[in-house]
């Protein structure tokens, strides 16, 4: 899936000698109670002037310490959350490739098991922001280490279809817990001039988790190892659980419930040789953001000037989604089976190989986004993933032809890599090879397939098949790959689905969150992108359970060149709308929208 970025992911930038906390809540050091300590009026403006510069120049060296390990041991800690939000929307590549043995599922059965995930992640999503305004980010990130570990039992010794389903939807809870709360605690826990750096600490944990998803998909891939890879995914919230406790809470979220002391104790941990005075200031800054965010209302979404934004937001994170992106991710190991390696180690060995270049290419892409630019880097990537699914889709027109799914095994001939995308059947060896039914993991074909061979005369009982009869069905041999498959084709697809990968990574897999969390003013941001949030998980729900069912409808050729046309008018989108903020501080980017 995709990856966010909290909204708090600010620059840090030296407050202006005359501001002033404003907003309905009142901070302590400004109370009336302090007005009276105040300094006399009359001072020398040069002795004036040269207090506040050394003031903040003192200030300027507290913010910018160095990061203490105890920060990071925090972020890291948190950051499980996002790894196992990658582990668990990568395992099920590798283990649907097991599944599909042991359960008949149709192609809209598999795509509901996949998306299920996403599904309940939409409603975690949506309850996120409450309940850790409600309880604290905290008790929020536990909750969600507890639904990962539930849902990780569920799902390893599930036994029927809807079982699979109910353990996924658990699983998408916890998922969209933790895309919400991860971000966000950890930015509220960093001390703000490397908070940018701490909060891409999840990115790669998310990235990280896929790829771990795939190296332990290696290590099960024989029958029934599926449970196993659904299982290891308790382990991780396991250790969450167990450390969370002396994880301090947000100091935020300590503020916004009246404990200032208990907040300025875990500020003083985070900028542990800071002075009392920048404590207080902190304080007073939390104090101010929190009234300004209690004064926006989505009636405001609606109205100039932020409607323009949302507009943005939103369209740039449907944009991300109808790339067909987390297709790769999710049926990377379906794909690569499409594209000839038929072995299921294989196929997973090679979706590793997909999942390494996405994590790779994020982190390039993290130093990339602010030199290159925000909208220069989306026009170009796009172009470049518009490239490579028009690519990808002619390398899988020459292995699986432009054929969609038939009624019947045998309509599909001798056309062996669109026979062997059906689950129904298999390309039994014969003169040339055909297709035929056949029984899941058995070299058994349905017996009126053999009448129909026997009444055109096309074989003659002798060393292919055995005539005699097993039930309905009766012995043949088949084929593990399609013998008459050019190995360039298989690697053609591979070497377009990595390029693919490494587009969408340096731009749109980036690029939305960290445009959204610039282009909307205070009072409306956190409204906005939960909307915009909410945008992305439903595409994405949607371009999920589609997949299979559209390579059976319009074939995997025209599914990708599909995703390409989107991408046409994604560019014109970003083109037309999406404006360059890499460079500028927040109130100018605001000024963008007047």
């Amino acid at each position: 899936m995709s990856i966010p970025k909290s909204d708090s992911d600010l620059s840090y930038q030296p407050l202006m000698e005359d501001e002033e906390i404003e907003g309905q809540l009142t901070s302590p050091r400004n109370s009336p109670q302090s007005s009276s300590k105040s300094p006399p009026k009359r001072i020398s403006r040069d002795v004036e002037s040269h207090a506040r510069f050394d003031d903040q120049i003192l200030r300027d060296v507290e913010v910018t310490a160095e990061v203490t390990s105890y920060v990071y041991f925090i972020a890291v800690v948190v950051a499980i959350g996002g790894f196992l939000f990658g582990y668990d929307t990568g395992v099920i590549s590798s283990a649907m490739l097991l599944l599909e043995q042991e359960f008949t599922m149709t192609a809209l059965q598999k795509g509901i098991i996949v998306g299920a995930v996403t599904l309940g992640a939409v409603f975690g999503g949506a309850i996120a922001g409450y309940l850790s305004d409600l309880m604290g980010r905290k008790i929020t990130t536990i909750l969600s280490a507890l639904t990962f570990l539930v849902g990780a039992i569920i799902l390893s010794i599930a036994y029927t279809y809807s079982s699979l389903v109910f353990g996924r939807l658990i699983i998408g809870l916890g998922v969209g817990l933790a895309s919400m709360v991860v971000p966000i605690y950890i930015s509220e826990i960093s001390p703000r001039y490397y908070r940018g750096r701490l909060v891409t600490l999840n990115v790669l944990f998310i990235t990280g988790g896929q790829v771990v998803a795939y190296l332990v998909g290696i290590a099960f891939v024989e029958k029934g190892g599926w449970r196993w890879m659904f299982g290891v995914s308790g382990i991780p919230p396991l250790i969450q659980l167990f450390v969370m406790p002396i994880i301090p809470e947000s100091p935020r979220f300590l503020v916004r419930k009246g404990k200032s002391e208990e907040a300025k104790r875990v500020l003083q941990k985070i900028y542990p040789n800071s002075s009392q005075a920048f404590l207080d200031e902190e304080i007073d800054i939390i104090y101010e953001t929190i009234a300004v965010d209690s004064s926006g209302s989505y009636r405001k979404l609606i109205q100039y000037p932020n409607l323009k934004p949302l507009i943005i937001a939103c369209g740039l994170q449907a944009i991300q989604q109808l790339t067909g992106f987390d297709t790769a991710m999710y049926y990377g190991a379906t794909i690569m089976k499409m594209a000839g390696f038929i072995n299921i180690r294989d196929a997973i060995m090679f979706s590793l190989v997909v999942s390494l270049t996405n994590f790779l290419m994020t982190a390039v892409a993290l130093n990339l986004i602010d030199r290159v630019g925000r909208r220069k880097i989306l026009l170009n990537t796009v172009i470049a993933t518009i490239v490579s699914l028009l690519l990808l889709g002619i390398g899988f027109y020459f292995i699986t032809g432009f054929t969609v799914k038939q009624p019947q095994c045998i309509d599909y001939g001798d056309r062996c890599g669109a026979c062997l995308l059906d689950d129904r059947c298999g390309f039994a060896k014969r003169d040339g090879g055909i297709c035929l039914s056949r029984q899941p993991s058995k070299d058994l074909i349905n017996i009126e397939d053999v009448n129909f061979l026997f009444k055109r005369e096309e074989i003659s009982g002798g060393n292919n098949f055995n005539e005699q009869a097993n039930g309905n069905f009766t012995d043949v041999v088949f084929y593990d790959e399609c013998p008459n498959m050019k190995p360039i084709y298989t690697w053609f697809a591979l070497i377009c689905l990595v390029l693919y990968v490494m587009a969408y990574a340096l731009g749109l897999g980036h690029a939305p969150w960290l445009i959204q969390s610039e282009i909307f003013s205070l009072s409306v941001r956190g409204r906005a992108t939960g909307i915009a949030t909410a945008t992305n998980w439903l595409v994405n729900l949607a371009i999920t359970v589609s997949f299979l069912p559209l390579t059976e409808m319009i074939t995997t050729s025209g599914t990708f060149w599909l995703y390409a046309s989107f991408m046409i008018f994604g560019w014109i989108f970003i083109y037309l709308m999406v404006p360059e903020t890499a460079g500028k501080s927040l109130e100018e980017i605001q000024e963008l929208f007047y």
